[in-house]
């Protein structure tokens, strides 16, 4: 597919599936915020920073422009650093951003107290998780943080979405990094036991919090997952 005709069926892939979240969200209704930070990614930052502390270094893989580590700085002093496939033009300056291969993370053992994922591990095939999941491990010490569109159960409207999502995703992320491939099913497409399950079986992972962001969230699937490491895998 040509450049100009890939770019039209992400578009209107993307707003075919927008409209199933809107049509899965309708019965609570939708928030809207604009601006450099944008409302809901600011109380979502809000609510990752009380589980940092002062002077953490932190790292974002899959940052993108790097507005979550520029968000979360605002609460807390923490040593930012993100990592994603191709630097974004449009990034956050004042966060250091290094390209890397989508497998292995350019630092040493141990680097970071903690490390976030926002929205990325569904976009990969189980096995390309699990791999990416222990290079994490290996260089964070305390915490690893997935943000990830998860929810209890998912109905035909969210698996739906989900499948659209996985298509257009695909076409911008092959288009930005030449690296990526999409992935042939919706397999990391997790519900929140199916996240809790996946995550306790990785190595170097003891234990898993889950916490909805439904409540400050423009939609209902927005989730973390809060993951302690154990001493061992850092050591």
């Amino acid at each position: 597919m040509h450049g100009v005709g890939r770019k039209l069926a992400s578009v209107t892939l993307q707003a075919v599936g927008g409209a199933c979240v809107l049509l899965a969200n309708l019965p609570r209704g939708t928030r809207r915020g604009w601006s450099r930070y944008r409302t809901w990614d600011m109380l979502k930052a809000r609510r990752i920073s009380a589980r940092l502390r002062d002077g953490d270094r932190v790292l974002d893989v899959g940052c993108g422009t790097g507005h979550m580590l520029a968000e979360l700085a605002l609460f807390r002093a923490i040593e930012p650093h993100g990592v994603d496939l191709a630097v974004h033009p449009d990034r956050f300056t004042e966060i250091p951003i290094t390209a890397f291969d989508g497998r292995a993370l350019p630092f040493a053992d141990g680097s970071f107290d903690a490390t976030m994922l926002c929205y990325v591990m569904h976009h990969l095939e189980p096995r390309d998780a699990t791999a990416l999941l222990a290079e994490v491990v290996r260089v964070t010490r305390r915490k690893v943080f997935l943000i990830e569109d998860s929810l209890p159960e998912f109905g035909f409207l969210y698996r739906l979405r989900n499948r659209i999502h996985r298509f257009e995703a695909g076409m911008r992320y092959e288009s930005a990094a030449t690296v990526y491939r999409t992935p042939p099913d919706e397999a990391m497409f997790l519900t929140h036991e199916g996240w809790r399950a996946w995550l306790a079986a990785q190595a170097g992972v003891s234990g898993v919090e889950i916490e909805s962001f439904a409540d400050i969230s423009q939609h209902d699937h927005h989730t973390l997952f809060d993951v302690s490491l154990r001493s061992a895998s850092f050591a």
